[in-house]
């Protein structure tokens, strides 16, 4: 009877558990940038027809071309990284749901070899990129949908250098004085 108490309980912890984005969060960050760069590219035309007759449009041409450019190199990142479906134990995690991408990445946790981004580098709101052995790496917003759950479950079982080594990143920014933390925001 106790066996039976032992395997109960070795499968409840390693139950599957899933992490996706809310349909509002996926649709911002797969088409999110096809609606602004529209925006952006109608100034970005008008900007390019008036410099001839202003120089000053000149500047809102460049700035234009500059955000669209940004925009969309952050956008294809998020495309290549991003699984918008995680199914995670306590020994792996499977990444799919990748836009337009029928890609399937699995990433034991005594494969990851860094964590950085996000509260990492001190910034919250930015994504945190998971690197892991044999080219794997995958991204995540820990402020959206329930990732941040998936980063507290990652952390609790990768290796314990990586993890100390990760501590000791949030650890320095916390100490920095603010005008310091103020740069990199």
């Amino acid at each position: 009877m106790s066996n039976k108490n032992k395997n109960i309980q070795v499968n409840k912890s390693s139950a599957i558990k899933v992490y996706k984005y809310t349909l509002f969060q996926i649709f911002l960050y797969r088409y999110g940038n096809i609606i602004a760069t529209l925006f952006l590219g109608f100034h970005f035309l008008t900007s390019a027809v008036l410099m001839f007759q202003k120089w000053y449009f000149g500047i809102l041409f460049i700035l234009n071309m500059f955000l669209i450019f940004i925009l969309n190199k952050h956008f294809l990142k998020t495309y290549k990284y991003f699984p918008f479906l995680v199914k995670a134990d306590d020994t792996k995690m499977i990444c799919s749901n990748f836009f337009l991408s029928t890609k399937v990445i699995e990433i034991r946790y005594d494969e990851i070899t860094e964590i950085k981004g996000g509260i990492f580098s001190g910034h919250i709101t930015k994504p945190i990129y998971i690197a892991a052995k044999g080219n794997k790496e995958i991204g995540f917003y820990s402020h959206a949908g329930n990732f941040n759950k998936l980063l507290t479950q990652i952390l609790q079982y990768i290796p314990q250098d990586l993890y100390n080594s990760s501590l000791k990143k949030i650890e320095e920014f916390k100490k920095a004085p603010k005008s310091k933390r103020n740069k990199f925001i």
